[in-house]
C-alpha cells in the first residue's frame, strides 16, 4: 500500500430482517444501523469515494453472506475500509 492509493469503503448495516439487534420497546437497533449506513454510503458517494454497501433494505443476511458481500465488493483489494454500524444497548450513568 502506498500513499497514493485510493481507499475503498464498504458500509455494513449491522443486523437486519429477523435479527433486530438491541430492542427497547418499538426501537430496534437494525433500523438505526440501516439509516446510518445509508447516510454514510450516500455521503461518501457524493464525495466521490469508491463505496459499496452490504444492504440497503431490511433484509436477513447471514454472517457468511455478509462477510462475502464485504470481501467481494471491490474484488481482491487490500485497500478497503469496512465500516460496520452497530448502535448497541447500554446503560447510562449520570454522575
Amino acid at each position: 500500500m502506498n500513499g497514493n492509493t485510493t481507499k475503498r469503503v464498504v458500509v455494513d448495516a449491522g443486523h437486519g430482517g429477523s435479527d433486530p439487534g438491541a430492542v427497547n420497546g418499538n426501537i430496534r437497533e437494525k433500523d438505526f444501523n440501516l439509516q446510518a449506513a445509508n447516510y454514510i454510503y450516500n455521503r461518501l458517494n457524493e464525495l466521490g469515494v469508491p463505496v459499496a454497501i452490504t444492504r440497503t433494505t431490511d433484509e436477513d443476511i447471514g454472517r457468511n453472506e455478509r462477510l462475502r458481500r464485504m470481501l467481494n465488493s471491490f474484488g481482491n483489494d487490500e485497500d478497503v475500509i469496512i465500516l460496520s454500524n452497530h448502535i448497541n444497548a447500554g446503560g447510562v450513568e449520570f454522575l
